[in-house]
């Protein structure tokens, strides 16, 4: 009989090719990426010193279970930017395999993004950080809790003096309520937020325009014609799934011929919302102020700006005429990535449209306003510095990877004499604090948070946690004294105090549903002031600019171990396992670079040094660099893939820099994209037709060619069709399919050799002027 390796040797002979740059080291990271995806499919035991009162493990399998029917729970996870996203969670045998969007929420209306599809691979992440460590040794919860009841004494000593909390962008009301307890026990604590990828800007703009933060809420299934500046609407976040439903409302609207829609788009780097705009105008990042301005003009809002290129000029006419003819039914919107003063200046025009309540809602933010607002983590860091921080607790932030370049964190966390870190995994903030407390994944632990539409869903486990973890509440009560508290108490004693003698019934409801009924805020009445408009500066035309978008695949890092959505392709440029520099084809002309070579950019004394990928629709001299790559996690799936665009990125500019210098390095890379080719030539892969042609009677066609034989086509045959006007490419379906049917993560060098597993497909074509395609 042979041996295995015998076999092995045999099949590397006889089929080489499938062998190719399949090393020792290949082989360990392929394990390392399906390690998810085995979990998946079945996990062993499972241990927890905290076990959940309510969740009750069967040793024998009860009479009643079958073992291939599924059981539903309504619940929610919070993959970005602290926003639940609402889920129905199935299990079969007590283990959660697949999340689907929960029917009948007002906000996900069953959908979900492909963050959410892709975050139960989260719970069986082989990475998951397992115990509790002090300075990187394994060791128990009980020494923690020792330090942290002595320190809780400290503090009340003191009036909580020195005691700092940071974590990301959060909407819990359970959390809340247990920040106002600690700062109402200690008047003198702290809490602060450090939210890479967040939208703190857009509530800072709405305080200049309207005196109070508040969330605007673009309502596009009721608006006629949309301009927008450089703001992804339909493109990866936490206002994602609610956007896209409401613009297909829209959509299938027009296409009855029952509603006009038109979209016009202005913005640095191709998104998912310029790809679907019948407007598009590539333009500098710089610029948009700008537009922004001409707009306002045409309203009689501000002066007309100078500088605006021919081409620039007329965009800006025929989208300031559709606005005017669909007065009542028009928004303008910028992104967060411009000054307050700018989205301000967007907001002054919405009124002038009629904007407010009929295409646009404001409301009271969903998220939390930490003290110090949008400098929060900059105060923080300049009392660490200077000493004033004793004890800093961080919960699933991780500053020493995001924190802007001039920031020294690092340097300031070294003044802290006492630091807990609390995360899912062991990543660069962890290593860097005293204490790390592995925390429960969100199927795995009980707490609440809100949509985007502001309702409130509750969280409820699917799972018995398996490692020795606990949630980020339970953190909290030990903070203060109280390491026995259970998470199911501590979430239900929020809606106890609001609910009074109704909870048991609402509670039970609520759980059901899977959100808190009439928790959202509704609309409030809103007037942005009229503010002095800045005359926009027009950009150097010779200088290159540099941008940061978040990562459709990673967004701001959190998802590095997440081998699915590594190996998940991009939605515009279809690169996997790594981030590029998004040129235009101008630029790469002017370097002589090609796809994959390596440029090094700097800005002043920061570099970073990132292969080049030339992007159809770029505008000239603009350089995008996606966030969340670079990471140095020893030992684990995320470690460094790509390059780290952190390193560049500076508290005062967090999303451009003006001018950086650019030069080829001589290397080269392979990317693994599952797209090598975007430009159709003579082939009809992907048909596009003008506006006017659509009008045109329509002509036959002759019979497509075919590699397969005609098949009789007897009785009903199953067929499936996409609406390429509705779907935005947005990869939900392809990241739902993986999680569905478990399909295999091969890892990066076997998607180079065009081996990638996805059962679904979705390729993106670019026609026409590289400068201004038409997608």
């Amino acid at each position: 009989m042979s041996r295995p390796r015998d076999l092995s040797r045999a099949a590397e002979a006889e089929f080489p090719a499938a062998f190719e740059g399949l090393t020792d080291t290949g082989r360990r990271q392929m394990l390392k990426a399906i390690g998810a995806s085995l979990g998946l499919a079945g996990l062993a035991g499972c241990t927890s010193d905290q076990p959940d009162a309510q969740a009750l493990p069967y040793v024998r399998q009860p009479e009643y279970l079958v073992p291939d029917r599924a059981r539903h729970y309504a619940t929610a996870v919070t993959p970005v930017c602290g926003y639940a996203q609402p889920v129905l969670g199935t299990t079969h045998m007590g283990r959660p395999t697949k999340l689907e969007g929960l029917p009948g929420h007002p906000a996900a209306q069953g959908a979900a993004d492909a963050f959410t599809q892709a975050s139960i691979l989260g719970l069986y992440d082989p990475d998951r950080s397992q115990i509790p460590r002090r300075r990187g040794v394994p060791t128990d919860w009980g020494a923690l809790d020792a330090a942290m009841i002595d320190s809780a004494r400290t503090l009340d000593a003191r009036q909580g003096e020195g005691l700092r909390i940071l974590t990301g962008q959060l909407t819990s009301p359970t959390f809340a309520r247990q920040i106002a307890e600690i700062t109402t026990r200690w008047p003198k604590s702290r809490w602060h937020v450090l939210e890479p990828a967040g939208d703190a800007s857009r509530r800072e703009a709405a305080r200049l325009a309207f005196g109070r933060p508040l969330d605007l809420l673009p309502r596009l299934d009721r608006a006629a014609v949309v301009v927008s500046l450089d703001d992804d609407l339909l493109g990866p976040g936490p206002q994602q799934v609610r956007n896209a439903r409401l613009w297909s409302q829209r959509r299938q609207a027009f296409q009855r011929g029952s509603a006009p829609s038109r979209l016009f788009c202005a913005e640095p780097t191709p998104s998912l919302t310029g790809v679907a705009a019948q407007d598009r105008l590539a333009v500098a990042h710089a610029r948009v102020p700008l537009l922004c301005q001409a707009l306002a003009a045409a309203f009689g809002l501000a002066p007309a700006p100078q500088g605006l290129s021919a081409r620039e000029q007329g965009w800006t006419r025929a989208a300031a005429a559709a606005l005017v003819a669909a007065h009542g039914a028009a928004l303008v919107t910028v992104g967060v990535q411009h000054p307050a003063e700018v989205q301000a200046l967007a907001w002054r025009i919405d009124q002038a449209l009629g904007a407010f309540g009929a295409t646009l809602d404001a409301r009271p933010p969903a998220a939390l306003e930490p003290p110090d607002g949008a400098r929060s983590f900059e105060v923080l860091c300049a009392d660490m510095a200077a000493g004033a921080v004793d004890i800093l607790m961080i919960l699933e932030a991780n500053p020493l990877y995001a924190a802007p370049a001039d920031i020294d964190f690092a340097r300031a966390l070294r003044k802290v004499r006492l630091t807990v870190h609390g995360g899912l995994h062991l990543d660069e903030t962890a290593r860097g604090c005293a204490w790390h407390a592995p925390l429960e994944h969100e199927l795995e632990t009980w707490s609440d948070a809100r949509s985007v539409d502001g309702n409130v869903s509750l969280i409820q486990p699917l799972v018995r946690p398996f490692y020795a973890v606990r949630s980020r509440h339970v953190l909290l009560e030990t903070l203060q004294g109280r390491p026995d508290s259970i998470g199911r108490d501590i979430v239900a004693a929020t809606w106890r105090a609001a609910w009074g003698e109704a909870f048991d019934e609402r509670w039970a409801e609520s759980l059901r549903q899977g959100w808190v009924a009439d928790s959202a805020v509704a609309p409030v009445a809103a007037s942005p002031a009229s503010l002095p408009v800045r005359a926009a500066a027009p950009a150097v035309d010779d200088a290159l600019e540099l941008v940061f978008r978040a990562d459709p695949s990673v967004w701001d890092g959190r998802f590095a171990g997440n081998g699915a959505l590594q190996e998940l392709p991009k939605p515009l440029n279809k690169i996997t396992w790594g981030n590029a520099l998004a040129i235009s084809a101008s630029l790469a002309a002017e370097l002589r670079v090609r796809n994959g070579d390596v440029i090094r950019v700097s800005a002043g004394a920061r570099t970073v040094e990132g292969p080049v990928w030339i992007t159809p629709g770029q505008a000239r001299r603009t350089i995008t660099a996606p966030l969340g790559y670079g990471r140095h996690l020893p030992g684990q799936l995320g470690d460094g893939i790509g390059f780290d665009a952190f390193r560049l990125r500076i508290s005062g500019a967090p999303w451009a820099i003006a001018s950086v210098a650019v030069a080829p390095t001589g290397r080269s890379t392979r990317l693994a994209t599952t797209q090598l080719q975007q430009a159709q030539g003579d082939h009809d892969m992907a048909p596009s037709i003008s506006s006017e042609a659509a009008r045109q009677p329509k002509c036959p066609r002759g019979k497509p060619l075919s590699f397969y034989p005609d098949q009789p086509q007897e009785g009903p045959q199953y067929g499936m069709s996409i609406d390429t006007d509705l779907c935005i490419g947005c990869n939900a379906c392809v990241s739902a399919c993986d999680m569905e049917n478990n399909v295999a993560i091969v890892g990066e060098e076997q998607v180079r050799l065009g081996r990638e597993m996805h059962w679904l497909r979705i390729d993106h074509y670019a026609d026409g002027d590289p400068e201004a395609p038409v997608e």
